[in-house]
């Protein structure tokens, strides 16, 4: 393995830094194992049950309150925190100063809200803030809390927090709860994309609700799979919120593994898709897991806790910790974890540096790709007769003023698709609590003067909850449904029309116009499904700004994560019914009846369509037509010496053709070495 690693470097696939890195990781036989995921996924209820069999990590409750969390073996328990440095907390606090306009986008008010959340939170500190930033400090696992917790005193400025944790199995290996990839917090995540390099295994934890979305795929064919990790997991977490609305274990598991194996298709990594056809996907309630582990008297103490056991107890027709236990079906992935540690452990270590090396010499190729499709065309453009350069201008003038017309028309035709599902999905919504409020009264009507406040109130958290879980919850997905289909049916006439402009365009040599089209088309997978998919790949050019990983999460946020909750907030404010008097329960009722507001949820449709538009405009004008303008002003310059710059282009065409034969050599050699 060291040779193979010391040849990449004389390739100058990796830098020297880089290979010491990779020899540094194989000599100290350190397994990192990466449990990420989005936001609220589950990643800590898992580790939790998992590894603590306690509820030691906080669930990050919001964006804010999330920190990288490293959990290792040590003697005793004890924790290390690292702070912000002096420079990450200047930027966070200027980030916090910024007014929140109209204008401000959605990731950008998050990021202000979250810095402002922060700073307000640092007061607790006082005069040692400035003192602890950029340090370390050791602590007691009891205070663990102080540091990750909503309110800890250090929650403000921890970065990081490393758990030594006496357990045999962490001997060797660091198990790493990370923030979520769509967290709020820049420096925070960076710090996740910055690990992932280190990473050795991921175990990407998907939401149930609406699990390996375009987000997901992101997380997996970009960030994992640029980094040459050398085992994936998947988990789908809260398996028994789709499965308290009829889908059973199997139709989630194969949902899953058909909507990876399709992505697989698309992507083309066959690194990341060798390891994809050995991974099965893993349905279980880290809650529930947790739950069968945790002493009576604590459930029976905590309210979320008390209403997680009565929910799952009823859902799965169960009264006992340990039948909690088989239903979570934790051991299923705790075993395909442990198989990891103990098993595949060495060959895991030597396929990390492997995948990592393949992936920055296929990343090398493209880049070279790229550069012969420019140096070709501009060799054309320099053979070119200058009167047919004229009408080539020309045509390209009136190409790009029909495609600005175009996306323009883009995003009319979008408001009006969206708007419509709004104004319908709204409608639907508030039947949808007027109903559930009737039959709340009826309840109410029927009770009778003995009837006990504990029956009042279980009377009461029933119908709520199967307004908020099963109602609302499945006309979300419907509503969902209806503007997926409704975008992709106006994406699908845009990009046929986008075929037809791009014939008119001059020839360019080994450009497909079919096939470029196509590519952003995929990549904009719109299925009938539930869900939506999207491609993240980059075929024009590893580097280049053609990401559909934004063009395609535009449409994740069409309904984001907890959107179900976030209307069962609207609906109650967060009121818990305490007071179970007749006309209390039909204020509360009431209450919720005329409060209920959908639409700012609903809007967030109309907000994403901007994304949309603003990407495709990027990819057709900035990226393809632009540069096709800007490479034909530089060969009409007056006094321009069109021999020379050929006889140039030429010769650099001629070097990057045996530079890409040189790579391609390269490539096999590795290849053939990682087979032996």
């Amino acid at each position: 393995m060291s040779a193979l690693i010391s040849k990449a470097e004389d390739f100058g696939w990796i830098q020297k830094e880089e290979k010491e890195e990779f020899l540094a990781k194989l000599e100290n036989d350190i397994l990192t194992i990466g449990v990420i995921g989005q936001m609220k996924a589950g990643k800590s209820t898992f580790l939790n049950a998992f590894v603590f069999e306690d509820d030691i990590l906080p669930a990050a409750t919001t964006p804010m309150t999330a920190a990288l969390s490293v959990i290792t073996y040590g003697p005793e328990k004890k924790i290390e925190a690292e702070f912000y440095s002096s420079e990450e907390w200047t930027e966070q606090k200027r980030t916090a100063s910024l007014p929140i306009e109209p204008s401000t986008d959605e990731l950008m008010k998050s990021k202000i809200q979250a810095a402002k959340e922060l700073v307000d939170k640092s007061a607790k500190l006082g005069g040692i803030l400035n003192e602890l930033l950029g340090k370390k400090q050791s602590d007691a696992l009891d205070n663990l809390i102080d540091y990750v917790g909503a309110d800890g005193k250090y929650v403000s400025i921890t970065k990081s927090v490393t758990i030594y944790y006496p357990k045999e199995y962490l001997k060797g290996v660091n198990i790493v709860d990370t923030p979520g990839f769509n967290d709020p917090i820049v420096s925070r995540e960076e710090r996740t994309k910055s690990f992932l390099k280190k990473a050795d295994v991921v175990l990407l934890m998907l939401y149930a609700g609406r699990p390996f979305d375009a987000t997901d795929r992101a997380i997996l064919f970009k960030n994992v799979g640029q980094c040459g990790i050398g085992k994936v997991l998947l988990g789908i977490n809260k398996y028994d919120i789709p499965y308290e609305n009829g889908e059973t274990e199997n139709e989630i598991r194969e949902y899953v593994k058909n909507e990876v194996a399709k992505a697989s298709r698309t992507m083309g990594d066959e690194q990341l898709n060798d390891i994809l056809r050995d991974t099965d996907p893993i349905p279980l309630s880290a809650e529930m897991a947790l739950l069968s582990e945790l002493p009576s008297e604590k459930i029976d103490k905590i309210e979320s806790f008390t209403h997680a056991w009565k929910r799952a107890c009823d859902t799965f027709e169960i009264s006992s910790q340990r039948e909690m236990r088989v239903k979570s079906h934790l051991d299923e992935l705790i075993s395909a974890v442990r198989q990891v540690i103990e098993k595949e452990k060495e060959g895991i270590l030597f396929k990390k540096p492997l995948n990592a090396i393949m992936a920055r010499g296929n990343t090398l190729k493209a880049k070279c790709d790229e550069e012969i499709f420019t140096t070709k065309n501009e060799i054309e453009l320099l053979q070119t007769p200058d009167d047919e350069l004229d009408e080539r201008e020309s045509i390209l003038a009136k190409v790009s003023r029909r495609f600005n017309k175009k996306i323009d028309g883009l995003g009319d035709d979008l408001d009006y698709t969206l708007n419509e599902t709004i104004r319908r999905g709204k409608e639907d919504l508030e039947d949808a609590v007027d109903a559930g409020c009737n039959k709340m009264l009826r309840i109410v009507d029927s009770w009778k003067q003995l009837t006990s406040d504990e029956k009042r109130k279980q009377d009461m958290e029933r119908e709520e909850n199967f307004l908020r879980e099963r109602t609302l919850l499945r006309l979300s997905r419907e509503i969902s449904r209806k503007a997926k289909n409704g975008m992709k049916h106006t994406l699908d006439e845009f990009f046929a029309d986008a075929d037809d402009l791009l014939l008119k365009l001059p020839s360019i040599q080994d450009f497909d116009q079919r096939d470029f089209v196509k590519s952003i088309s995929n990549r904009c997978d719109f299925s009938n499904k539930e869900r939506i998919s999207s491609d993240v790949s980059e075929e024009v050019s590893a580097d280049n700004d053609l990401n559909w990983l934004e063009t395609a999460a535009f449409v994740a946020a069409i309904l984001p994560v907890g959107f179900a909750y976030g209307l069962a907030n609207g609906l109650t404010g967060g009121r818990i019914w305490h007071d179970w008097s007749k006309d209390d329960a039909r204020k509360r009722i009431d209450e919720m009846r005329f409060s209920f507001d959908a639409s700012p949820l609903l809007n967030n449709i109309i907000a994403n369509k901007d994304n949309v538009v603003s990407e495709i405009k990027k990819a057709f004008i900035d990226e393809l037509l632009s540069p096709l303008q800007a490479q034909l002003d530089e060969v009409r310059q007056e006094g321009i010496d069109k021999e020379q710059k050929l006889s140039a282009a030429k010769d650099r065409l001629e070097s990057l053709v045996k530079q890409k034969s040189n790579l391609e050599d390269q490539i096999k050699q590795i290849q053939e070495a990682k087979n032996f």
